[in-house]
């Protein structure tokens, strides 16, 4: 009896042993698994960061000369000189703060004198232009929105 009962013990053994050897490589065929999911997955190399630097104005040099239409009632465009050199400027001639519709693209001001020569997209009524507004940028486009 105590023979069988070893026996019985022993055959125990052997299948908790079988079963823990099974569970082992179970878990090494999956891990196995995920390092391939994992291996797969790709990032493009790419720059992310911050800055800062000084935002600082223009100056509208020289008197501004206006072009009038041949009976003089409405202003057709403007002259003037920009303090430094500009990629694009816009400008508007408003009676008072300019709406979307007053803008108008001048191009950029480069060269030594940094002329802006613009025509207005409408013209506009003498009696209407009071306010001259310009807006330039050193970089890129203005957007007026």
């Amino acid at each position: 009896m105590f023979k069988y009962n070893i026996g019985r013990r022993g055959a125990i053994g052997r299948k908790r042993k079988l079963t823990g050897l099974v569970v082992f490589m179970l878990a090494g065929v999956m891990a196995v698994g995920a390092y391939a999911f994992t291996a797969s997955n790709t990032v493009a190399a790419h720059s992310a960061g911050a800055g800062a630097a000084e935002v600082s104005g223009y100056t509208v040099e020289s008197p501004a000369n206006y072009r009038f239409s041949a009976d003089g009632l409405t202003m057709l465009g403007v002259t003037f000189h920009l303090n430094k050199a500009a990629s694009d400027v816009q400008v508007a001639l408003s009676a008072a703060n300019p709406v979307l519709a007053d803008w108008s693209d001048c191009g950029a001001a480069v060269g030594g004198e940094n002329v802006v020569h613009c025509t207005f997209a409408n013209p506009v009524p003498d009696g209407a232009g009071l306010k001259l507004s310009v807006a330039a940028v050193s970089s890129g486009t203005v957007t007026i929105e």
